[in-house]
């Protein structure tokens, strides 16, 4: 993909960006955007390997790992914002989307100087701008037209698949290392019989949760997925338990105990010293004193 579409919009400042997410259909893992801003790229100064940058879908994965360095190495400035799990079962999709994608312009840094750099125009693959006041245009399948889009599409795919390799180095139950938190059936597999993993799998999303989109055929279909959720739910709450018993909770001595009495874990309730049986003494002389008067 060459930047034809991208001189179009050469004339609306010096630093054009592109902006693109990923991660959005999936069940586990961050939503990972990316915020790319390359050069006005001339043939005679630039590696013309970057021309061979196209949406993350189309590129082969064993070649995406090789155009990100590409891009790192011919990028102006780069931005990577991340939404988690536990917000994006807060926030919409969309309002999600938005998120991931303001934090990645607000990060965007130079690649060598490390520097940050905001863009002048912003490329948004989508229908929704981006909550930030710098001039953008939104257009759908913009990853397939722009080359700075698409480049952000590949930093944002790569970047995202590398934190799901780690979370399956941790969790090796649901294949992560090859749907990247994909519904796969071995991802659905991996819930039968361990569970969500809290903090990692959007519980509002389905199949955790019946929505529009995952609508059952019929009546039976529904049971048995319902069925299913209760058994996810049952075993999340056991592996949360046994967690809190085992790595959490630190055992501590009784308050109270035939031999010791009351400890001075609470002073409120702690055993009486001899200070303060003395205090009480001499109060209790100095009432009796006043009662005489």
């Amino acid at each position: 993909m060459d930047n034809t579409f991208d001189k179009m919009f050469y004339m609306e400042g010096e630093f054009l960006a592109g902006v693109d997410e990923s991660g959005t259909s999936d069940i586990a893992g961050p939503l990972v955007a990316a915020c790319v801003i390359l050069p006005r790229i001339d043939p005679r100064v630039h590696e013309l390997k970057i021309f061979e940058v196209n949406d993350c879908k189309k590129v082969p994965k064993q070649f995406r790992k090789g155009l990100a360095e590409v891009i790192w190495q011919t990028a102006i400035a780069i931005g990577i914002g991340e939404v988690q799990p536990s917000e994006l079962d807060f926030f919409t999709r969309q309002q999600a989307a938005s998120l991931a994608m303001l934090r990645a312009v607000t990060a965007c840094r130079h690649t060598v100087k490390g520097r940050h750099i905001l863009p002048d125009f912003i490329l948004v693959d989508g229908d929704h701008p981006i909550p930030i006041n710098i001039k953008q245009a939104t257009i759908r399948y913009l990853d397939e037209k722009s080359l700075c889009c698409a480049a952000a599409s590949i930093i944002a795919k790569v970047y995202r698949d590398e934190i799901m390799l780690r979370l399956h180095e941790a969790y090796p139950h649901y294949g992560w290392d090859s749907n990247k938190g994909f519904s796969s059936d071995e991802h659905l597999a991996g819930l039968d019989k361990h569970g969500p993993v809290l903090g990692v799998h959007r519980m509002s999303y389905w199949p955790f949760r019946v929505n529009r989109k995952h609508k059952v055929e019929n009546e039976k279909d529904h049971v048995k997925w319902e069925q299913r959720r209760r058994g996810w739910r049952a075993a999340a709450t056991r592996k949360q338990m046994q967690e809190i018993a085992e790595t959490l909770w630190t055992p501590k001595p009784p308050l109270w105990s035939p031999s010791r009495g009351f400890s001075n874990l609470h002073p409120q309730i702690a055993k009486p010293t001899e200070n303060t049986k003395n205090l009480k003494n001499e109060s209790g002389s100095k009432k009796t004193q006043e009662s005489s008067l």
